[in-house]
């Protein structure tokens, strides 16, 4: 993936209950959704690092929530998220990931000022490359189903980590996604156009999406496929819960199951990916 530097400076409810899940043990309460702003005092944490959370609903649901600022990406971003897959993976009574932000940004992509510290090292910014692409294959596969609650904005890195998941919901009123690369001259490496061909529909979405870096609300993107559902800030993270209770459907779905027909439908974006699975 080809940054230039000049380039990294222009981009600058209702009520769910805690359960005790794995080796986990939570008191149960009801709290609001996740992007309110008492949800923070009201649900323990599963997980706590610097750039993440990771919280438990009923019904096996776990949530990640990115909770820094812009929630740029970087390698010790991935590295939580990592550790946050991890833990779930481990919690067999989890049968669901959930994703969300904070109430202005989902993510908004790479970490530019990180960026700029590592671009004359080839090496620390090939791993950085290489981290995030696992990451977004490792969600694309993850054997639970996975749905992005896009919180807010969703740009480039940003809009990948949402495509990533099997669903997504997006809050009525605010927030863009975007996959706006091209305007500050990021290419994109063979698996990551891989991804974005199996997760777009071919023809003008993918035009407009990738080479005119178009702007989606949450409304066109509903309409173009983008995103699957969305409403009101309030019920985002409840109806991602529900979304992901649908797709497991009355009698769920084995984790090994669900995995190996994942690497089926995306095997086009595995062919391309030079890391492990």
């Amino acid at each position: 993936m080809s940054v230039s530097l000049m380039a990294c400076r222009r981009l600058a409810g209702s009520s769910k209950t805690l359960h005790r899940c794995g080796n986990h043990g939570w008191n149960a309460n009801t709290f609001p959704s996740v992007t309110h702003p008492r949800f923070w005092r009201a649900m323990s944490t599963a997980f706590s690092g610097s750039f993440l959370d990771l919280n438990f609903l009923d019904e096996g649901i776990a949530v990640v929530a990115m909770k820094r600022g812009q929630n740029t990406l970087r390698l010790k971003v991935m590295e939580e998220w990592h550790k946050a897959l991890d833990a779930i993976e481990k919690t067999s009574e989890c049968r669901a990931l959930v994703t969300t932000g904070n109430e202005k940004f989902f993510s908004s992509g790479f970490d530019l000022q990180y960026m700029e510290t590592i671009m004359d090292q080839e090496r620390q910014l090939a791993q950085f490359v290489d981290e995030f692409n696992k990451l977004i294959v490792r969600l694309m596969l993850y054997p639970l189903p996975t749905v992005a609650a896009i919180s807010g904005h969703a740009f480039a890195g940003g809009a990948m980590l949402a495509l990533a998941h099997d669903l997504r919901v997006m809050r009525r009123d605010q927030g863009w996604v975007c996959l706006n690369e091209i305007l500050i001259d990021v290419t994109f490496p063979p698996v990551l156009l891989a991804f974005i061909r199996a997760k777009l529909a071919p023809g003008p979405l993918l035009t407009q999406a990738v080479l005119q870096a178009k702007r989606y609300t949450a409304e066109e993107a509903v309409k173009c496929g983008i995103v699957d559902q969305m409403v009101d800030q309030s019920q985002l993270v409840n109806t991602a819960a529900q979304m992901a209770n649908e797709f497991l459907g009355k009698h769920g779905i084995k984790r090994e199951t669900l995995h190996s027909f994942k690497k089926g439908l995306y095997s086009p974006v595995l062919q391309a990916y030079s890391g492990q699975v």
